[in-house]
């Protein structure tokens, strides 16, 4: 998808914002019980389009899953990754702001999850986060897969695979001056443990395998942040579509960071 479509579905979803009428939370009928680092869960699970903000986010889901499923090909190397790195201080926050987190798709072999911390900005240096940890997707399973060879939207949960695209996690405030960190789990066993080594970070020096897990887009004039993960130690395939997630970070929040000046050094 080129940038002028993406911005249609952006403008789409601002005009569905405006006419949304406010819906209260539902939680979604399954939960998964995994907690793969013992943290406590940010929140539970809410169904897609259950209140104006996420009614607002249905309306652009379409356009990123057609940009994603583009960029990111089952199976093919991701080329332009070290141009989409998730710069950590993209994730600085300049205005309080709750953000969520929405499941966009899956597309890896292995159970994999999704955790934060949430702490005071700093630079990277090449160790894990430091601050509040919290469990967002505790399984990032679900029927729906990224290369559209086998899209189900039927509405199944299990435990094995709890999720549907749309699907969010409410998370806390993070206060000015404070940093969202993403922490990837992956090829968690079947009682949902994570392997020691398949934790990985923002900051890719804080990885067992040095490898970077993660890559980032930005869609013009938005408030979100497209990440793809690459789930497999050591990069595997290095598609970053084994699981696809989208940030809410604030208008306030995502106008500061495309203003290079106004980034922390």
């Amino acid at each position: 998808m080129n940038v002028r479509h993406l911005r249609w579905w952006l403008g789409l979803g601002l005009l569905n914002c405006m006419a949304a009428a406010a819906m209260g939370a539902t939680y979604a009928s399954v939960q998964s019980t995994y907690r793969p680092l013992g943290w406590s869960l940010a929140a539970q699970v809410q169904v897609k389009g259950c209140d104006a903000q996420a009614q607002a986010f249905m309306a652009v889901l379409p356009g990123f899953q057609t940009y994603t499923a583009g960029s990111l090909k089952e199976g093919i190397a991701f080329a332009q990754a070290n141009q989409c790195k998730l710069d950590p201080q993209r994730l600085y926050f300049f205005a309080a702001y709750a953000p969520r987190i929405y499941f966009m798709s899956n597309g890896g072999a292995y159970t994999d999850a999704l955790g934060v911390t949430i702490g005071t900005a700093t630079a990277p240096n090449g160790k894990p986060p430091a601050g509040t940890n919290y469990t967002v997707f505790p399984s990032a399973n679900s029927y729906y897969l990224n290369n559209f060879s086998n899209k189900q939207t039927n509405g199944q949960r299990t435990q094995f695979c709890p999720l549907l695209p749309g699907d969010f996690v409410q998370l806390p405030t993070v206060n000015a001056g404070q940093q969202l960190s993403l922490v990837f789990m992956s090829n968690l066993n079947s009682s949902g443990n994570v392997p020691s080594g398949y934790t990985f970070y923002n900051d890719p020096n804080a990885n067992a395998d040095k490898y970077q897990h993660m890559v980032a887009f930005f869609p013009p004039n938005s408030n979100y942040i497209i990440v793809g993960f690459e789930d497999l130690y050591g990069g595997g395939d290095g598609d970053y579509n084994d699981v696809v997630m989208v940030i809410d970070v604030g208008t306030t929040n995502a106008s500061l960071w495309r203003n290079s000046a106004t980034l922390p050094k």
